[in-house]
């Protein structure tokens, strides 16, 4: 099986814009796709990667099953396979999706991120965990330029999986205290005094 490695700012050597504010994590720079596929659709400005799809972006990845990535048009009279393509608008991942940072990791059926709002929705029995904590829910947005992250919150409205209820979806969360060392070491020496 070939592995499909595509750095979107390389395909500016194709006729393409590189997406200069595209950005799934909030330090930027290129997205590096890796994909088992690619197909390309002209006309729709979009391609589309599919199996074991890895888009990175700094710390940040974004893995599914398959990821369609729209782009904006872009002016001029260019002609050619992606010439009127613009920067990155939009990405959609789609199947088993997996957002990752270094603080925390999000699991879905779908993830839409949007250019313009500078967020990721993700939808579809959403998990997120931070550390040993885990919160549960039906959609989750991420703010990249704040980091701060809801469930269930008004901007899911229309972004629930089909069959869903968003106003009735529930939020359930898990959290495990801190543990300090000297809790630990005094227990320690309780054992050993009792002994």
């Amino acid at each position: 099986m070939t592995i499909l490695r595509v750095t979107i700012l390389l395909l500016a050597l194709a006729g393409l814009t590189a997406p200069s504010f595209a950005q799934i994590g909030g330090q930027g720079g290129p997205m590096d796709i890796t994909a088992d596929r690619l197909e390309t659709f002209d006309a729709e400005r979009r391609a589309m990667f599919s199996g074991n799809v890895d888009a990175a972006q700094g710390e940040a990845n974004l893995r599914s099953d398959a990821l369609e990535v729209f782009f904006a048009p872009r002016s001029g009279n260019a002609t050619g396979t992606g010439a009127s393509w613009g920067e990155i608008d939009r990405v959609i991942a789609t199947g088993d999706v997996f957002y990752v940072t270094p603080n925390e990791i999000a699991r879905g059926e779908r993830a839409v991120y949007q250019l313009t709002a500078q967020t990721i929705v993700m939808t579809g029995g959403v998990t997120l965990r931070r550390g040993e904590n885990v919160i549960e829910g039906d959609c989750l947005v991420v703010d990249l330029e704040t980091n701060n992250s809801q469930i269930n919150a008004p901007a899911c409205r229309g972004e629930a999986p089909a069959g869903t209820d968003q106003n009735t979806g529930r939020v359930r969360g898990v959290f495990f205290p801190a543990t300090s060392g000297s809790d630990d070491d005094d227990a320690g020496n309780d054992a050993d005094a009792e002994g």
